[in-house]
């Protein structure tokens, strides 16, 4: 990677925080579900909500480890924007791109924004949608779609 190749790594923070939520819930729900008696603690493991928050521990530890392993990431160029992962990688050509969208959205649980930026590519069906908040470093990924954007309108 060159100095002007800029590099934005994808978060895995929604993993993590949702991995450290159900352990903490299994371990609630085991405690308050065991009984104690003649002082002795049993603990309710044989119990069919238990096997189904441990399929989704199980399920969210897969996606952890694989998006882990794919490390995903943009890197932008002065002449075009590759979609790397561990494994692949897409190339769009700044030439090849008709029509770039950059905004903010409302999001809708809280009084936040997010920003998202859409691609049209000719050759593809659908446009390219990047959400910025998925991102490292995201206010500065949106201000280099934003100078993209200017840049393509000239």
């Amino acid at each position: 990677m060159n100095e002007q190749e800029k590099s934005f790594r994808r978060k895995n923070d929604f993993y993590y925080i949702t991995l450290v939520v159900y352990v903490v819930f299994a371990i609630a729900y085991i405690g308050l579900t065991g009984t104690v008696s003649e002082g002795t603690v049993q603990f309710g493991l044989h119990d069919p909500v238990v096997y189904i928050i441990v399929a989704f521990l199980l399920i969210n530890i897969v996606a952890l480890i694989v998006n882990a392993t794919r490390n995903m990431r943009i890197v932008l160029t002065p002449t075009r924007i590759i979609f790397r992962t561990r494994f692949r990688e897409r190339v769009i050509e700044h030439a090849d791109i008709t029509t770039v969208v950059v905004k903010r959205e409302r999001a809708r649980f809280n009084d936040g924004t997010f920003a998202v930026v859409k691609l049209r590519v000719p050759g593809r069906l659908r446009w390219v949608r990047i959400r910025m908040a998925n991102y490292e470093r995201e206010k500065e990924l949106f201000e280099e779609f934003k100078a993209l954007k200017l840049a393509l309108k000239k």
